[in-house]
């Protein structure tokens, strides 16, 4: 026994030191001369661990739960082995179990946050996360990891509290500011993102995730050659960081410079993707990134099949029979028989100007062009309409019971929230595209309101949406089926609100737009009742910040290109053609002549 303590104290001094060939040896040597010694078992396999064996180790530290099966630690490290393996399902059931025994560690549940935030769940993400901020509030990377699903949520208010948290906990430290720097990015407080990345950049010019961050931060300010001189040095390496192929891509798709090409750009990305490991949303960015970079050139079927790739990678999974009920139930509550008895909010504002549509529709140009009106402010895709719908118990068969009072409080709410993007205009935008399901609580809650539905060929939207890395929720864009089966849906509903409902709804068609800018443009001010204004026909003048996938698109003039993109994918899109046949007839029935 003594000797086994010997070689335990002597296998741990080598680990300390870095020594892990010596101490796996060491390990090894005890578990070979005592088979049942699990603490030596435990041991060896975070060594493996700790050597990057990850599949080895997690072998083992399943082996060491047969006879340890509430341990803890055990269930910790074999959560970080998952992780490491891309298995973050597994990862987040272990980890679970674990936080369930030791509900107090917080490196558990920052694990477990992190488990969740790679499988996808960003909301179990962020409560694992504040569970561990709690317990340990002067740890700099918990509020970091909490920033970053706050971001990929689009709450970008809260994400800059968190990522400012960290930041004064720990100013000194490059990660936790570069950190910082990426949400003030992600918010649009670009001059400020600058300011923290620029020291950076000076004081670690190698750092490639620090010159990413600059790429992306002077690329969004419209500074896309300086963008590009930073990042061409690095297109020739053997081995291409995850972060840079990530800016290289991103620069090069938005085609604003003449430095990064395409065709200098893909070759990056891919030496990126047969490197080092890369975690599940890495990887899907960077194919993502490549399939619009090949979009870009003309080369369609190796861009669908970049693309299929990066769905597939994605993990990704759309539930069509819980997304049909949820629709169900909208029309069961406004149906014709049950409107009449819902109670609505006692004020009649205009204030808030609802624009929706599925995602790639236009919706993003639409607010544009009115955000360029100075009586309009743009106020992006603002999260408080889905929120207050999911603090509605029994939503929403919950709204029957609502009453004038308690829907006035949550107007009351939103239009402060308006007041705070814009306290002067007479119009703030709302393009939050999942308000297309809350056009009913819409209607109780501002009954007055205006909706613009922005329409557009269901194969055009469709192809734009499965080239898209969404941040997060829009799983049915991850599937053509998916898309089928949602687009159908909303379809239905979308003519069911028209039916049932007394909003003003306006009907805009995409393709009419960019074909017929200025008459398409009267329409919708005469809509909204606002006199004509130059500005919006030059919309793409306006500098607003555009926190979507089309911030690029939407600083160039139209053209026709988009909408006319699916035609050249009239092969890879038959199955998606097929299944909303009925859907396209409809709607190429309904256009202009």
């Amino acid at each position: 026994m003594a000797d086994i303590r010997k070689s335990f104290i002597e296998a741990e001094a080598l680990a300390r030191q870095g020594r892990l060939v010596d101490a796996h040896n060491a390990y090894r040597a005890i578990l070979e001369s005592d088979p049942n010694n699990e603490d030596a078992r435990y041991r060896l396999a975070v060594v493996d661990l700790m050597r990057g064996n990850h599949a080895a180790g997690a072998d083992r530290l399943r082996t060491c739960l047969e006879a340890r099966p509430d341990n803890p630690d055990i269930l910790y490290s074999l959560g970080r082995a998952c992780i490491a393996l891309e298995q973050y399902d597994d990862a987040a059931t272990q980890l679970g179990k674990a936080a369930s025994l030791s509900p107090d560690r917080p490196d558990i549940l920052a694990a477990l946050g992190d488990a969740h935030y790679l499988e996808g769940t960003l909301d179990a993400a962020l409560a694992a996360y504040q569970r561990a901020h709690r317990l340990s509030p002067a740890d700099p990377r918990i509020p970091v990891n909490m920033a970053n699903a706050l971001s990929r949520l689009g709450d970008h208010v809260q994400a800059l509290k968190a990522a400012r948290a960290a930041y004064d906990l720990a100013p000194a430290r490059p990660e936790i500011a570069l950190a910082y720097a990426n949400t003030l990015r992600g918010a649009g407080r670009l001059d400020e993102a600058l300011d923290i990345i620029r020291p950076l950049l000076s004081a670690r010019p190698g750092d490639p995730a620090v010159v990413a961050c600059a790429a992306e931060v002077l690329d969004r300010m419209g500074e896309s050659n300086d963008a590009a001189a930073l990042l061409t040095p690095w297109l020739d390496k053997a081995d291409v960081p995850a972060p840079i192929a990530r800016a290289v891509g991103q620069v090069a798709v938005n085609r604003d410079q003449a430095q990064l090409t395409a065709e200098a750009a893909i070759p990056a990305i891919e030496r990126a993707l047969e490197g080092a490991r890369l975690n599940r949303l890495d990887r899907r960015g960077l194919l993502f990134l490549k399939a619009n970079l090949l979009q870009g050139l003309g080369r369609t079927e190796a861009a669908f099949e970049a693309c299929t790739q990066a769905n597939d990678v994605a993990g990704v999974t759309y539930d069509p029979e819980a997304a049909a009920e949820r629709f169900a139930s909208y029309r069961r509550v406004f149906g014709r028989e049950t409107l009449s008895s819902l109670a609505h909010a006692t004020h009649r504002t205009e204030r808030p100007l609802f624009i929706v549509g599925l995602a790639r529709s236009g919706t993003t140009l639409v607010e544009q062009i009115l955000d360029s009106h100075p009586d309009v402010a743009g106020g992006g895709e603002l999260e408080d309409i889905p929120r207050a719908a999911r603090g509605i118990d029994g939503y929403p068969d919950g709204l029957t019971s609502l009453r004038p009072d308690a829907l006035d409080r949550i107007a009351a709410d939103y239009l402060a929230v308006l007041d705070g993007i814009s306290p002067d205009s007479r119009f703030v935008t709302d393009k939050m595209i999942a308000n297309t399901e809350h056009l009913g609580l819409i209607s109780m809650l501002f009954p007055a309101a205006r909706v613009i539905h922005v329409q557009r060929h269901p194969l055009a939207i469709g192809l734009s949406c499965y080239f898209q890395n969404f941040r997060s929720r829009n799983e049915f864009t991850f599937s053509l089926d998916g898309f089928a089966h949602y687009f159908r849906h909303t379809d239905e509903l979308m003519r069911h609100w028209s039916d049932t409902l007394d909003l003003r709804i306006h009907r805009l068609r995409y393709e009419e737009l960019v074909r017929n800018p200025r008459p398409e443009i009267e329409a919708l001010l005469d809509f909204c009742d606002l006199p004509w204004n130059d500005a919006c026909l030059a919309f793409n003048r306006n500098d607003r910040f555009v926190d979507t996938l089309s911030y690029a698109q939407v600083r160039k003039p139209l053209t026709t290109e988009p909408a006319e993109r699916h035609i050249r994918y009239a092969e890879q899109l038959r199955p998606l053609a097929e299944a909303l046949a009925e859907e396209i007839e409809r709607y190429e029935a309904d256009s202009p002549a």
